[in-house]
């Protein structure tokens, strides 16, 4: 039997499907972040169905296919408003429909995502596949929707309003035609019954997928894939390069991929020495490393936010007012229920001055949450001027480390959990019980909804702040490695 879960994995790698069908001791259960977000499409879900109020459930479609079909059909006859995991059975594939809704003359699909407004188009091939067993198990479905966050809809009230949170997107249009979906289950049939096929490896597609371990497992790890482009990339392969310093010298078609060719070749970094000059010569006194964490909730917390908005709870502070001074350390993290946001930008009035550079690393972040703060919370307009003035006065760390500082341990990424441990090898967030930017939501998450003892509450604060105390004084010695590179 197939699922439209198994037929979206073949459109999206038929390679997937095969191994799922044929060989699923090899693929990796679901990580914490993976959980989670399949946790909040279940939660998304059932805030769906209350918008079709008087609907039933089918319970237990894939464990009873049959009982499930013959309770949706009960359902159907019955005319019940809306009904949810309606299960439809033909020619061996079977379906859930998340909402099936009842109209004067036949029936809606409604398709449920947790996702914002960008319709990827895996999706087309979900709502296509149950258009397809739903009409022919001879139902008429007037229209195909799709349910997802509206991430433009800006609460303004305690109370979420549900007809703006909620996007209905009509796919009608766009819906895969029987007889291609009738030619891929015959695709389907040959692959799932033929030899593994061999995997399209892409970064990008292969990131998160519970294949990925398998499907990677004998790239090595200064492979092709860590500098150029997927495609490039599979290019090389088909070559047999599939190792960055066993591409050619100067063959590449930027400056930059060539100095990451010799930087992997030799093993030596590259250092645009003049470059770098110029960057720290722009810094001025005093100097603010700062670095947020922050929580993004799929539904609003607090007023003035927006769906999927990163909200910044915390933020770490080190400052250092002279050449060659001593270091300040600041740092705000949120306490209870209230919006964290006013918190967090009256402690930044009380640390940062008018004058002197804000550093942060992929300032871009910092910089977009300050202007939504300015943008978004009813401030008084001095406060918000001051806050537009802060944006413009941030340099990113992150920059040099694009294209004028390239070390071979950087694995061509100029990600601060990259580029640290290349220059400033002792310092290290292993073993680190909050050690990144998801553990810091997570940690987020548990302190506002958990119901940890006041002793947990106290150590997971300290976790909190120790990580993002790192994260600034880590682009401190970044800055330091910058300097001691031109000397």
């Amino acid at each position: 039997m197939l699922s439209k879960s198994q037929y979206t994995k073949y459109k999206g790698c038929p390679k997937h499907l095969w191994l799922y069908r044929n060989k699923k001791e090899v693929l990796t259960p679901p990580d914490e972040a993976t959980q989670k977000k399949l946790d909040r499409g279940y939660d998304i879900g059932l805030l769906a169905q209350k918008q079709f109020p008087g609907g039933v459930a089918v319970r237990d479609g894939w464990k009873n296919p049959a009982a499930a079909v013959a309770q949706t059909r009960e359902l159907m006859a019955r005319g019940v408003p809306a009904i949810y995991e309606a299960a439809f059975l033909y020619n061996d594939i079977l379906v859930l429909v998340d909402i099936l809704e009842k109209t004067p003359t036949g029936w809606n699909i409604v398709e449920v995502k947790s996702s914002g407004k960008n319709i990827k188009p895996i999706y087309f091939d979900d709502i296509s596949i149950q258009n397809y067993v739903v009409c022919k198990s001879g139902v008429l479905v007037e229209h195909c929707y799709l349910m997802h966050i509206n991430t433009d809809y800006f609460q303004d009230t305690d109370q979420t309003d549900w007809k703006k949170f909620f996007l209905l997107t009509l796919m009608d249009p766009e819906l895969t035609p029987n007889e291609e979906i009738e030619q891929d289950i015959e695709n389907i049939k040959a692959l799932l019954a033929g030899p593994e096929p061999e995997a399209r490896l892409d970064k990008s597609d292969c990131a998160g997928c519970e294949a990925y371990a398998y499907c990677w497992r004998n790239v090595p790890k200064d492979s092709v894939f860590e500098v150029f482009r997927s495609q490039a990339a599979r290019d090389y392969m088909a070559l047999g390069i599939l190792r960055v310093q066993d591409v050619p010298p100067d063959s590449c078609n930027t400056a930059k991929l060539n100095h990451w060719v010799e930087v992997y070749r030799t093993q030596q970094p590259y250092i645009d020495r003049t470059a770098v000059a110029q960057w720290l010569n722009r810094l001025e006194y005093p100097l603010y490393y700062f670095d947020f964490e922050t929580c993004q909730p799929v539904v609003p917390l607090w007023r003035y936010s927006r769906p999927y908005q990163q909200i910044p709870f915390q933020f770490s502070l080190h400052v250092q007012r002279k050449p060659n001074g001593p270091f300040e350390h600041y740092e705000y993290l949120f306490e209870g229920k209230k919006d964290p946001r006013y918190g967090c930008v009256q402690a930044m009035f009380k640390y940062i001055g008018e004058k002197g550079t804000l550093i942060a690393h992929h300032a871009a972040f910092e910089k977009g949450r300050i202007g939504e703060m300015a943008h978004d919370l009813p401030l008084p307009q001095e406060q918000k001027d001051a806050l537009l003035r802060m944006c413009g006065r941030f340099m990113d760390t992150e920059t040099p480390f694009k294209q004028d500082y390239l070390h071979p341990h950087m694995h061509g990424s100029s990600s601060i959990k990259k580029v640290l441990p290349s220059l400033v090898p002792e310092m290290t967030y292993e073993g680190m019980p909050v050690a990144n930017g998801g553990d810091a939501m997570n940690a987020f998450d548990v302190l506002y909804f958990g119901h940890l003892s006041v002793p947990e509450q106290a150590q997971l604060r300290k976790d909190l702040l120790a990580y993002c105390k790192q994260d600034t004084w880590a682009m401190v010695k970044l800055v330091d490695a910058l300097r001691d590179s031109v000397q």
